[in-house]
């Protein structure tokens, strides 16, 4: 397995495609480009940001589709991860056998096929499976230009053991760092896995009850799922400086005990995504 990208349900691609365009150092992947899968008819475009594809969906103009109902429920925002694999039916079998509950499989006629793992299942983050053709063949490089590296993908989970053995026993996976109690305001509990390549990071309430814990009051209200994502920048102050400037909504700006600088888009300015950027690469 390789991880593919995190897709973000949106309203309009162009707008939000405008939006990662104008402040960070992205590089596009392909061209908006209409599919009919079984979950229905959208549109897509996806681009590089550090290294990881971003994906963007859309309905149809007019039409309700499962973009636009997910986005009725949930607002706009993170909708999936996407892993590519070599072969998926056994993998299919596996999960079945287990108990866990796929959705939406789907052969196609050049040979690739997908399913999703429901998020249900996977504490509330839908997974994509992608069967590709030829999956041992060279793999394409993905843009670095120095300017930006996509660090993680981090899921608020009310349980992180429970989540790191479901992680392992269905991805490849390697622990990148132990459940722990954040060092900054002691207020959660963290830790950290390569996923299929990729890091995924995974926060929890602490074990006993502390004052600002954003965690449970994200679980609270959007149930367990993706959080955030995170960017290295190099061009940290001269992006702040224009996100100020435009107006555009900045929270939680800070500096750890190492030095290091960071701050988040607000989810209310970024297409219902909430983005954590560090200073350097």
């Amino acid at each position: 397995m390789r991880f593919d990208h995190v897709a973000i349900a949106v309203k309009e691609i162009d707008r939000a495609y405008t939006f990662f365009e104008r402040y960070f150092p992205i590089h596009k992947r392909g061209d908006k480009t209409a599919s009919e899968q079984v979950s229905g008819f959208f549109y897509w475009k996806d681009f590089y940001l550090g290294g990881v594809p971003i994906e963007l969906i859309e309905d149809p103009p007019g039409q309700e589709g499962f973009v636009t109902r997910f986005i009725r429920k949930h607002g706009e925002g993170f909708h999936h991860l996407s892993i590519e694999i070599n072969s998926l039916p056994p993998e299919v079998e596996k999960l079945k056998a287990d108990g866990v509950r796929v959705v939406d499989e789907q052969p196609f006629d050049d040979g690739t096929m997908t399913a999703f793992i429901s998020p249900r299942s996977a504490f509330g983050t839908i997974i994509q499976f992608w069967q590709v053709k030829d999956y041992e063949a060279p793999h394409p490089s993905p843009p670095r230009d120095g300017l930006a590296h996509f660090d993680h993908v981090s899921l608020a989970v009310r349980d992180i053991d429970r989540a790191i053995d479901f992680f392992q026993r269905y991805f490849p996976t390697r622990v990148l760092r132990a459940k722990h109690l954040s060092n900054s305001e002691g207020n959660f509990m963290l830790a950290q896995i390569e996923v299929a390549g990729s890091k995924i990071e995974f926060l929890q309430s602490p074990t006993k009850p502390v004052e600002n814990d954003f965690v449970a009051r994200f679980i609270e209200r959007h149930g367990e799922g993706i959080h955030h994502i995170s960017v290295d920048l190099k061009g940290f102050d001269a992006t702040l400086a224009k996100l100020k400037q435009d107006g555009v909504r900045v929270v939680d700006e800070k500096t750890n005990r190492r030095g290091e600088r960071q701050f988040f888009i607000s989810p209310r300015a970024a297409f219902g995504t909430l983005i954590q950027v560090w200073d350097g690469i």
